[in-house]
């Protein structure tokens, strides 16, 4: 008996030994940055924060620029239509009420996805928070020159706008798919349709803890000759991660950890059977 409750107490602190090695990962928000309020700034060939690195392309065409990829933004318009007011988020705001975000535009003219997060090493994606942007949120909402309003006339036609999500490892090798619709109207009961209005956070762990690479793509129900009709555009934050330095550094720490209250436990047990004895 003595022996069990001395195994007991130590498994117990095994278990919280363990526990202790967890981490919250890093988490990439975008303020670093520094914009000042109420701008965005698209970077020419992307930039880095931690460890990822977000692909952007912005192009002079004479008089005329345009751009795909992520940008930063600390944009707050949430009621004016339209490509004029391109980088706000229908929130306002970042996730959490933080001043920055990122947007991301998939122009579907480039060849290969826009939208791309890479990495140098391994990691473990944790999650990321997404919200629609006011562009595409009112154009969904109001319908717009180029786009039509999601539900159509009588509120029942069945549209969607989807966020895709896929990861790949140091092979190019695809290790997951996460769809996510920002805007949903294929319910039965037209009440429950809904378009993203709030910073939504997604699951990421499935990917595994082998990602070099993020990408996500835009796609829509509403589509015409062109293409896709809706704007393409999708408010990100929050990226969290967890390097796999770290990772395999908290794996080492936690196999130390209970290599020793394994052998504290054995000597206990030990100690306590010689002394019922």
């Amino acid at each position: 008996m003595i022996a069990q409750r001395v195994a007991a107490c130590v498994a117990a602190g095994l278990v919280c030994a363990v526990g202790s090695t967890r981490v919250s990962g890093a988490v990439i928000g975008f303020e670093e940055y520094g914009l000042p309020p109420a701008s965005a700034a698209p970077y020419t060939g992307g930039f880095t924060i931690g460890a990822a690195h977000f692909a952007n392309t912005f192009s002079v065409w004479g008089a005329y620029t345009s751009w795909n990829g992520f940008a930063v933004s600390t944009m707050t318009d949430t009621s004016t239509p339209g490509h004029v007011n391109q980088f706000s988020c229908i929130a306002g705001h970042g996730a959490g009420g933080s001043p920055a975000y990122a947007v991301g535009y998939d122009d579907h003219w480039s060849i290969g996805p826009d939208m791309v997060v890479t990495f140098p090493d391994d990691v473990q994606l944790l999650s990321l928070q997404v919200n629609n942007t006011t562009y595409a949120y009112l154009s969904m909402r109001d319908g717009d020159a180029f786009a039509k309003k999601f539900g159509g006339p009588s509120g029942t036609d069945p549209d969607w706008f989807l966020l895709r999500l896929q990861a790949f490892d140091a092979a190019n090798a695809l290790l997951g798919t996460i769809d996510f619709y920002l805007a949903d109207y294929r319910f039965p009961d037209p009440a429950d349709d809904y378009i993203v209005a709030t910073w939504t956070p997604i699951d990421l762990t499935a990917f595994g803890s082998t990602v070099r690479r993020l990408e996500m793509t835009l796609d829509s129900s509403d589509v015409g000759p062109w293409g896709v009709n809706t704007p393409t555009y999708v408010a990100v934050d929050n990226l969290q991660y967890i390097p796999e330095p770290a990772a395999a550094g908290l794996a080492v720490l936690g196999a130390a950890a209970a290599a020793l209250l394994r052998r504290r436990l054995a000597a206990a047990v030990a100690e306590a059977v010689d002394g019922a004895e």
